[in-house]
């Protein structure tokens, strides 16, 4: 019967899981890497810990191996389920953010091959929305605010720092009850934004959508 399994040496450390290998007749390995796909894609890492369940859907065991960011997780019949991981920001240097590209070992769930593929991962820094508010001004609203992005590294100085590259969107809560799209403000020095538009008391609902380096920001609600 094809196996994955961990190297008889194999210590598993704390927060850190040990990779495992594949064993098994050189017929059954598939010579050819392919690429294959990786839940979750990708995650948002924030100033506290979480954990994280990394499944391959078209596996029925696998080993998942990424040594840049010290992660080894895996889902094995011998070794058993190993696919949780602790993420924290103290893991990453700020540089990480990004796509990175590892190696998957597994027993392919069609056939009941084993073979290789390569999976992406993708970090991003997360964001959050702070000071935000409404304002009265002749004829309409002005919002205000400010964006910040989370500091991977164990001691950083401040855990969040700002972050002025992109846009905020606005959605208001128009006569229907419907939300609406009021457009969006662009971010400047400090991460600070402003916002005005000719109408009257609203509901407003307000995020940053993220980019390739960032995640997407908590949806804040205000009203005035």
């Amino acid at each position: 019967m094809i196996s994955l399994r961990k190297p008889a040496a194999g210590i598993v450390a704390a927060a850190v899981l040990v990779p495992l290998t594949l064993i098994g007749s050189a017929g059954t390995a598939s010579a050819q890497t392919t690429t294959c796909d990786l839940r979750p894609r990708g995650t948002i890492v924030g100033a506290k810990t979480k954990t994280v369940d990394f499944n391959v859907p078209s596996a029925t065991e696998f080993t998942y191996e990424l040594p840049e960011l010290g992660l080894y997780v895996y889902d094995t019949e011998v070794d058993g389920d190993g696919s949780f991981a602790e993420i924290g920001p103290e893991l990453y240097k700020n540089s990480d953010a990004g796509a990175h590209q590892g190696e998957v070992q597994r027993v392919r769930r069609s056939d009941g091959e084993q073979d290789t593929c390569t999976a992406t991962w993708r970090i991003k820094r997360a964001t959050r929305l702070q000071d935000v508010k409404v304002s009265r001004i002749e004829h309409g609203r002005k919002l205000t605010g400010r964006l910040e992005r989370v500091v991977w590294g164990k001691k950083p100085d401040d855990r969040w720092t700002s972050y002025s590259k992109g846009s905020v969107s606005i959605y208001f809560e128009n006569a229907r009850g419907k939300w609406q799209n009021a457009g969006s403000a662009e971010l400047t020095k400090g991460g600070r934004f402003t916002f005005t538009k000719q109408i009257g008391e609203r509901r407003w609902r307000l995020y940053f959508q993220g980019d390739n380096l960032s995640g997407s920001s908590p949806e804040i609600e205000v009203k005035g």
